[in-house]
């Protein structure tokens, strides 16, 4: 098995994990369905989003204010209520690293039964060898 189609199988595995519903933060679930893998280049995948909020749910964020761009004011609606604001304030957010989570169980996990049911014994056992000296140097 070349080094694509490794990578790509552990890019698989962990974002398969990531997006586990008591992994992932769940509201609607948009941002669950667009995590994707891909192979970005040469032995190497990425795990991704579109969403413009993933980072921030991921990694966190500061405080930020919200002020119009356009108009005077900002308007927005609760129930039935109207509301119109100079600026809107929200506290920062503290982040859910749940990719980040996910990789560290794929990079330390000694089962690699998912790893013999996609490539076979011979790819898992040299992942077993290269884990091996991943786990020893990891620092999440």
């Amino acid at each position: 098995m070349d080094a694509d189609k490794i990578a790509l199988l552990i890019a698989e595995r962990t974002r398969e994990i990531a997006t586990r519903q008591e992994n992932v933060p769940f509201w609607r679930g948009d941002l669950r369905k667009s995590i994707v893998a891909e192979l970005t280049k040469k032995g190497t995948a990425t795990i991704s989003s579109n969403m413009p909020y993933a980072r921030a749910v991921h990694d966190g964020r500061p405080a930020i204010v919200i002020r119009p761009k356009k108009k005077k004011a900002l308007k927005f609606k609760i129930g039935n209520k109207t509301i119109f604001t100079k600026k809107v304030s929200q506290p920062a957010r503290k982040g859910k690293p749940f990719i980040k989570e996910a990789m560290f169980d794929v990079m330390t996990g000694t089962d690699l039964e998912w790893v013999k049911n996609q490539a076979g014994e011979e790819v898992a056992a040299d992942m077993d060898k290269v884990l091996k000296g991943i786990r020893k140097k990891i620092k999440f």
